[in-house]
């Protein structure tokens, strides 16, 4: 064999191990490619027990995925957009949420009615003490979630922290004509979203990721883990939500269930100076009276439930509890729960440190509740927030 020949097959090798490794590199990427995507299928941001934000991570402002802005490096607007409401308007009209005065031009707008986290190590939340109304309903594991109504969020600082929505959090949601924002979903949730048509923003997936990022530090002095760290803030909302298709306000035949008195103190009620609600052996909470501010103030589980924005305490003229049905959702292996939101039911309304039992109901699911004394009038809840707890029927709260 001549030099030439050794020269050429030389470069041939060499060549064909270039090649090989390219062909090799890129296998590599597609398979990775491929394995990310087989596993965005099967979660489908779904599995609560992930990082909230799932494969994908929470947009920044500009939209740009993956980027991470732990200690609050991002841009908020500079100025109230002006569909929303001027802080120095008359407050002519009424909050459909609390009863009390805001501006007539946007009370009919959909509430954000958005699912936040209540494991102890997430807490304290961020923008509890700005909602008009906070559910607190069970979920898996003998835990509880909350659900952070909100007639107008602009000025809230930042709310979070956000998690999953379950299919009963929608149902409830959709009880106001809310925008829901959650962090993810199971998917008995997912198909009720389809269901019901209610509009929704959600951090794992969807078109409407850039409300949300992350703020490891969205607790004063602690550095919170990812999973905790979901938030999002009014000022964020209102720039983004305008550019969303969503009906913005409700349709003109909408009319508020809920009523309102200056004092809603039940007649002849008996002492409820302390409310203290078991949702099982692993979660309680209690409402204590303050007689200076007629206000009920929370614990959880002994601890001062507190918003971790400016460390208030948040209070509430009213505190309604709804029992029904909760049992284990049928063939789901992630023992998820079952919550009937619909039809009637008993329960107990407690304002002004007085309390008495009640009944509820709720035609269907785009219907909203509908809350009577036991002889079948109306009820009437004292003007503020409402704290409203979703208790299992075999379960009685005490009252002292």
């Amino acid at each position: 064999m001549g030099k030439h020949e050794k020269r050429s097959n030389n470069k041939r090798t060499k060549a064909q191990k270039i090649l090989i490794f390219c062909i090799a590199f890129f296998l590599v990427i597609l398979v990775g490619l491929a394995t990310l995507i087989i596993r965005e299928i099967i979660t489908g941001g779904s599995d609560d027990s992930q990082d909230p934000g799932g494969i994908l991570q929470p947009n920044t402002p500009g939209g740009v995925p993956g980027e991470d802005p732990d200690d609050d490096d991002y841009d908020e607007p500079e100025q109230r957009p002006p569909s929303t409401p001027d802080p120095d308007a008359n407050l002519d009209g009424l909050n459909p949420l609390t009863g009390t005065p805001m501006d007539s031009r946007y009370d009919r707008n959909r509430p954000l009615a958005i699912v936040l986290n209540n494991l102890p190590e997430a807490l304290p939340l961020n923008g509890v003490s700005d909602a008009d109304i906070l559910y607190e309903y069970p979920v898996e594991g003998g835990l509880t979630r909350m659900l952070a109504l909100y007639q107008d969020v602009f000025y809230v600082e930042k709310m979070g922290s956000i998690r999953s929505a379950r299919h009963y959090t929608v149902q409830i949601a959709n009880a106001y004509d809310a925008i829901l924002v959650s962090a993810g979903r199971s998917p008995q949730a997912q198909e009720e979203v389809r269901s019901l048509g209610i509009p929704f923003l959600n951090e794992v997936e969807g078109p409407h990721r850039e409300i949300f990022f992350r703020d490891r530090n969205r607790i004063p002095g602690r550095r919170v883990e990812s999973l905790h760290s979901v938030v999002t803030t009014g000022a964020r909302i209102f720039e983004w939500l305008p550019k969303y298709d969503f009906r913005a306000t409700h349709e003109a035949n909408y009319v508020n269930s809920l009523n309102f008195v200056s004092d809603g103190t039940p007649r002849g009620g008996a002492t409820a100076n302390e409310v203290h609600v078991r949702f099982s052996s692993a979660k309680s909470t209690t409402f204590i009276y303050d007689t200076d501010e007629r206000v009920y103030k929370v614990r959880q589980s002994n601890v001062d439930f507190v918003d971790a924005n400016d460390n208030s305490r948040p209070v509430f003229a009213n505190v309604l509890i709804v029992k029904t049905s909760v049992s284990g959702l049928q063939g789901d292996d992630a023992g998820r729960l079952d919550i009937v939101t619909t039809g009637s039911g008993t329960g107990y309304f407690a304002s002004g440190g007085r309390y008495i039992p009640i009944n509820w109901s709720r035609a269907d699911k785009s219907s909203q509740y509908v809350y009577t004394h036991e002889d079948g009038t109306p009820l009437n809840l004292s003007a503020g927030k409402t704290y409203i707890c979703i208790l299992p029927r075999n379960i009685d709260p005490t009252f002292g």
